[in-house]
């Protein structure tokens, strides 16, 4: 699907950058497993395909913006059921203590006419070291991204810091699992074999075969033997993927300088600002600013109010620059599900991914772009993107379940 580049607009990479970059991703993803340099961490997770222990919990769902307390149900024959649910909108900047208050104060919401000590699970959006810790899954917090700031709780054990939070202040003394979102969307993604985030950040998860990875790798897990090993990509990260002038300045004024290249150029948290850093250029001093990435939808579907009081000409330029943000946004990921695919050998066929994320299901024509792109790499392959109704939930419940391991 080959697109001319518009230097006046936004630059689009060519149908063999798109091709290269997805090689070079696949390499990454190789270099990683091999506990050789790459720019992929390849996150092990000492998690199996689980299957739901029936009993109550609360699941806790901690995004790049938003976030959720819900009760949940698990049946003796695995059925899950969540019976409410209370949203919060986490702050740009906060503090570990006051993150904690605002999950735990939505708890009794949540849990009305529950008397028994219920298993907490959380879906974190933000890079995890995972480790066992009592024999439950948790998770240390490498670093914050997608523009947001939890001072504090880099460095620390999110599941035991909670935990002792809820001793602490509480009088609540319960079992807290804590793993990546991805990680939860691909365990309650109904047997898929990759689940990604394309929202506020950008994040692929996959199921690995343990003997595709180095044994010094694999030393990051002992004493966990499973077939097959949960990897968290933080694909965020990749870095092979020729900057653009604008990339170079939103980077230079983020919270993190030379980190998570690709989710700057892909993600919500960032596509207006590459939209104000450029908009003075390519559209004219009068264009305002944007606020959110929603804001730039608004834009490319000629429903913005913002840019209303523009001449047609300024209005056109801003749709095209618009439009373009998001379709190299649609490489990017297009690029990355190519690689993946390519990894596993699953370049065939159809097959099913699990999809979250505001960009890829609310962008104008967003996942037919990332449709179009990876069948120029893989021509055979036909992606099949799903939107499981509480995938990610369905896997928060899951690990929140799950026995300790031995």
């Amino acid at each position: 699907m080959h697109m001319e580049n518009d230097m006046n607009t936004y630059p689009l990479l060519s149908d063999q950058q798109v091709e290269k970059a997805s090689e070079d991703f696949k390499k990454d993803l190789i270099m990683g497993l091999s506990n050789q340099t790459s720019s992929l961490p390849m996150i092990l997770n000492p998690i199996s395909k689980i299957p739901a222990h029936p009993g109550n919990g609360v699941a806790v769902s901690i995004g790049g913006t938003n976030g959720y307390v819900s009760l949940f149900h698990i049946s003796q024959s695995g059925v899950i059921k969540f019976l409410n649910r209370e949203f919060f909108t986490l702050p740009t900047q906060t503090t570990k203590e006051n993150l904690f208050e605002l999950i735990t104060k939505k708890v009794p919401a949540v849990s009305k006419g529950k008397k028994e000590v219920l298993p907490i699970g959380i879906g974190f959006a933000y890079p995890l070291k995972p480790i066992l810790h009592a024999g439950f899954i948790d998770g240390i917090l490498v670093e914050m991204s997608k523009g947001r700031t939890i001072k504090g709780l880099v460095g620390q054990k999110v599941g035991q810091e909670y935990h002792r939070y809820l001793i602490e202040k509480h009088n609540l003394d319960t079992t807290v699992t804590v793993a990546n979102d991805a990680i939860c969307l691909l365990l309650g993604g109904d047997g898929v074999e990759i689940a990604g985030v394309v929202g506020t950040g950008l994040n692929f998860a996959y199921w690995e075969k343990r003997s595709h990875i180095a044994p010094l790798k694999l030393s990051e897990l002992p004493g966990f033997s499973q077939h097959e090993v949960a990897i968290n990509i933080e694909s965020a990260n990749f870095d092979k993927i020729p900057p653009t002038s604008l990339l170079k300045i939103v980077d230079k004024q983020s919270n993190n300088p030379g980190d998570a290249l690709s989710e700057k150029e892909c993600a919500g948290a960032y596509l207006f600002e590459l939209f104000n850093a450029g908009k003075d250029e390519i559209v004219g001093e009068s264009c305002p600013k944007m606020n959110s990435t929603d804001e730039l939808n608004e834009i490319v579907i000629g429903a913005s109010e913002k840019i209303r009081s523009l001449s047609l000409e300024e209005k056109k330029r801003a749709k095209e620059f618009a439009e373009n943000l998001f379709k190299r946004s649609a490489q990017i990921t297009a690029i990355q599900i190519s690689g993946i695919l390519e990894k596993i050998g699953k370049t065939k066929g159809i097959v099913p991914i699990v999809m979250e994320g505001g960009i890829f299901w609310k962008a104008k024509n967003y996942s037919t772009l990332v449709n179009a792109y990876i069948h120029d790499v893989l021509p055979e392959v036909i992606p099949s993107f799903a939107r499981l109704f509480g995938s990610s939930r369905r896997g928060i419940a899951v690990l929140a379940r799950s026995p300790a391991a031995s």
